[in-house]
């Protein structure tokens, strides 16, 4: 259990790191257990006022620097809720942790646009606020795709998830909406209007899980009317949700907040399935479903794309010589090395088996991505490890295609392991490529 913990929170942190909290509390009990807990937990940043007066110059000065303000209803110098009015002055979501009991807890209506109210006094605040503060990050962290013809019925869905601290991206039609879904891979949510979807008999949610896969993005469906079956059509169609307008805003975000932490647990789940045990790079099964939806994009946006194969030269002799416990060092650490040098949030990363790694490069030309192999390949060969008093050095050979039509991802592959069959019959420790080959050709 202490390691699954350990993980968790390491993830979180990784999530949230640069968000900045300010706490307003006079409490020094309750200082340090929240700024403890909050640092430990999720990674961010949490600054410290112990007054109205304290917090006013904090918020003048750098109020656009904070994400979330976390605040007790009282101080000394504004025993009458003061700091709260102050806060939402600044247009910033604030959960109350206070004492809710009495005149405190009647001023605290759902109208004032507060998070959530906790109450300090009880044994479960911790967890609370702990949800409540994810909550907000996760919203402030979260894209949404309004897909909606009607200029007058989208604002309705907008101004609640916005308001919630939510980018809101809004569209008219389906193409414009793959548009952005293609440029925009961080878009985990759509909303879009029901009967736009019943137009097109529900093709734009086919579309959307043939394109990007099955659990990638969510999708909740809205309307102003009410048909028999409407809401059965639209989840059996591959919706996630339906929600009738309307609707108030609390309502709303629960919906969506709710469809997002359900997505987020199996996106974990998924990224669990998808990892090497040994190296904890994308594993073969996760390259070779990814990677064709990401091929297509690429194509279907006129972007250049190519595959690499890479592996490791004299890998069964190092085994043989060494053993099996060293081999899993090397492989450790040219995986290590791999995950510093190639952009996850860009490219596409993979130990495919054995010693044998892929890279899919999306939006550089070939001869960019020639570089890159380059660059790779004599970061690679300064990995020292030593064994006994002894140094082993590493290298690898590589082979790089471009794409660039529509073929079977097997083919991509294909391609770039005759590359690297050339680049080890070549002498190893070298990339080869049709760039490559290429330039060679122009200057003989």
């Amino acid at each position: 259990m202490g390691i699954r913990k350990t993980v968790a929170v390491t993830d979180r942190q990784a999530d949230y790191a640069g968000f900045r909290v300010l706490l307003v509390e006079d409490t020094r009990l309750y200082t340090v257990a929240i700024t403890r807990h909050l640092q430990e937990t999720f990674g961010i940043i949490v600054t410290h006022c112990a007054s109205y007066r304290d917090a006013s110059i904090e918020l003048s000065s750098r109020g656009a620097d904070y994400h979330l303000v976390v605040l007790d209803l009282c101080q000394a110098d504004a025993p009458n809720g003061e700091t709260l009015e102050l806060v939402l002055d600044h247009g910033l979501p604030a959960i109350v942790f206070s004492a809710l009991n009495g005149r405190g807890r009647q001023s605290l209506t759902p109208e004032r646009g507060i998070v959530e109210r906790i109450d300090k006094s009880s044994a479960f605040a911790m967890t609370a606020l702990s949800s409540a503060v994810e909550q907000v990050l996760q919203a402030q962290s979260t894209t949404v795709l309004v897909c909606d013809p009607d200029r007058e019925g989208a604002p309705i869905v907008s101004r609640a998830l916005s308001g919630a601290g939510m980018r809101v991206c809004r569209v008219c039609s389906d193409d414009e909406a793959f548009s952005i879904l293609d440029a925009n891979r961080n878009i985990e949510l759509v909303l879009m209007r029901g009967d736009l979807a019943a137009v097109n008999r529900f093709a734009f949610l086919e579309m959307l899980r043939l394109r990007y896969g099955e659990n990638v993005i969510r999708v909740i469906g809205y309307s102003e009317d009410s048909r028999p079956d409407d809401v059965a059509m639209f989840l059996k169609a591959g919706g996630d949700d339906f929600v009738h307008i309307p609707v108030s805003d609390a309502d709303l975000l629960e919906r969506v907040n709710y469809t997002l932490r359900i997505h987020r647990e199996i996106q974990k789940l998924q990224r669990m399935a998808s990892r090497d045990y040994l190296t904890d790079l994308l594993n073969r099964r996760y390259f070779f479903e990814r990677g064709p939806k990401q091929v297509e994009i690429c194509l279907r946006q006129h972007l250049p794309v190519s595959a690499a194969l890479l592996d490791i030269d004299h890998f069964k002799r190092l085994n043989d010589t060494y053993g099996h416990e060293i081999g899993d060092l090397v492989l450790k650490a040219v995986s290590s090395k791999l995950a510093a040098l190639v952009d996850d949030k860009r490219h596409l990363l993979a130990r495919l088996g054995g010693e044998e790694f892929g890279i899919l490069f999306q939006g550089i030309e070939i001869g960019d991505a020639y570089d890159y192999c380059e660059r790779i390949r004599k970061a690679i060969s300064e990995i020292r490890i030593v064994v006994d008093d002894e140094e082993i050095s590493v290298t690898i050979s590589m082979g790089l295609a471009a794409i660039s039509d529509s073929e079977t991802f097997d083919n991509y592959l294909n391609a770039a392991d005759q590359y690297l069959y050339l680049a080890k019959h070549s002498g190893r420790n070298r990339v080869f490529s049709d760039y490559q080959v290429a330039k060679i050709s122009i200057s003989s």
